[in-house]
């Protein structure tokens, strides 16, 4: 295996690409999403290989509550199993809004029925 210093002395060579800013912010944005540097990003991308985003910490916890709901399923009356998701659905909700304010790339909130 390569030491991150063998890995370094690989990269010397350097790669100009004109972007407009929207352009620009856009690609950050999706490294940073993907927990990439933009080079790292560009990188992977260029060369086709996946790229996995990173769900925020946010939409975690969410997670873990519904895996929560689905341990406790039979355990629960359907009137707790419907608090539960209520809670569940008002949390993603909240998560989901606060995110660019809800809106997909194009500014629009399709998902959300709006």
């Amino acid at each position: 295996m390569k030491g991150s210093e063998e890995i370094l002395k690989e990269k010397v060579v350097q790669i100009c690409v004109r972007v407009s800013e929207n352009e620009k912010k856009k690609l950050q944005q999706k490294a940073k999403k993907s927990k990439l540097s933009l080079s790292n990003y560009l990188r992977k991308t260029g060369l086709k290989q996946k790229i996995y985003p990173i769900p925020d910490k946010e939409f975690y916890q969410v997670y873990l509550q519904i895996c929560q709901l689905k341990n406790d399923i039979f355990k629960l009356d359907i009137d707790k199993i419907d608090e539960c998701l209520e809670v569940i659905e008002h949390n993603f909700l909240v998560i989901y809004n606060s995110k660019s304010n809800g809106d997909d790339e194009d500014g629009y909130n399709k998902n959300m029925g709006s």
